[in-house]
């Protein structure tokens, strides 16, 4: 039967009719079921990439000096009105490779003398600043420009949030979102058009790294617990100077305890001889 099958499935007449079902053959691939990747990013052009080293290594020709500042709690608006402050001085803010291999590493490929010393130390979230200001200078505008904004999820919480129970602590926010509140984990009601919190509800613990709901609820709340931050950790001179402001900070340590004069990192206001009491934050309407 099968042989009769076969033969016919070859013979003239059935030819138009296509293969046999019973021949072997490969099935096209389906078009429907395509995964597209979202999260795709185009790599930037090797045009940039040497642009912005040739533009590092102008820059360093150009000022003075070269600061190395570490950048916590990064916010886009912030560095915008920093930059306006620091004119004519720059501040470039790229990945840390391209910038270690545009000072260069090592004396045989700095671009100027004695300039490998801040490459080595790159590392982390941090940026090269180009100015003719003097350290100090730069310094006190770090330590005058410390804006608030709204931690973000997994920030480390900077002081304890607890909510006393009742209808005063939330009468703020619209009714509307009291659905949105319990989605978040908060103990909530809605009776005659107000929310109601129904017990004592802690928010954050000072140390604890924040979640997405907890951020969420600072935001709500209007209580700002990231402070943008500028840190001058090393700075180099066109004549050769080179000073890291880690090695300040121990030495003044050492001797005279910590925050004493003669460290780099801002103002001393936020080195204590003893360890803070954790910040408590009870809110009220």
């Amino acid at each position: 039967a099968q042989a009769v099958l076969f033969s016919k499935a070859c013979h003239p007449a059935f030819t138009h009719l296509g293969p046999h079902p019973t021949a072997r053959f490969a099935m096209p691939k389906s078009k429907r079921n395509k995964v597209i990747t979202l999260t795709k990013t185009k790599k930037r052009p090797k045009e940039k990439k040497d642009a912005l080293i040739e533009e590092i290594r102008e820059s360093c020709e150009k000022y003075k000096r070269v600061f190395l500042v570490s950048i916590e709690n990064d916010r886009n608006t912030f560095l915008q009105v920093l930059r306006q402050k620091m004119r004519p001085g720059r501040l470039i803010c790229a990945k840390n490779k391209v910038m270690q291999l545009a000072l260069g590493t090592t004396p045989a490929q700095e671009c100027q003398e004695g300039v490998h010393k801040i490459a080595e130390r790159i590392t982390g979230h941090v940026g090269l600043l180009f100015s003719d200001s003097a350290p100090a200078d730069v310094q006190k505008l770090f330590a005058e420009y410390r804006p608030q904004d709204y931690a973000r999820s997994g920030a480390e919480a900077t002081e304890t949030v607890v909510l006393p129970r009742g209808v005063d602590t939330l009468a703020k926010l619209p009714h509307s979102i009291e659905a949105h509140l319990r989605q978040l984990g908060m103990p909530t009601q809605l009776l005659d058009g107000k929310i109601h919190l129904l017990g004592d509800f802690t928010v954050c613990k000072t140390g604890a790294e924040l979640t997405s709901d907890q951020a969420q609820i600072l935001r709500l709340l209007e209580i700002k617990q990231a402070q943008f931050t500028l840190t001058v950790e090393a700075h180099w001179s066109k004549d050769g100077k080179f000073v890291d402001c880690n090695d300040l900070e121990d030495n003044s340590q050492g001797r005279w305890g910590r925050g004493a004069p003669g460290r780099c990192k801002g103002s001393g206001a936020f080195v204590h001889d003893t360890a803070p009491a954790a910040a408590m934050h009870t809110f009220r309407s």
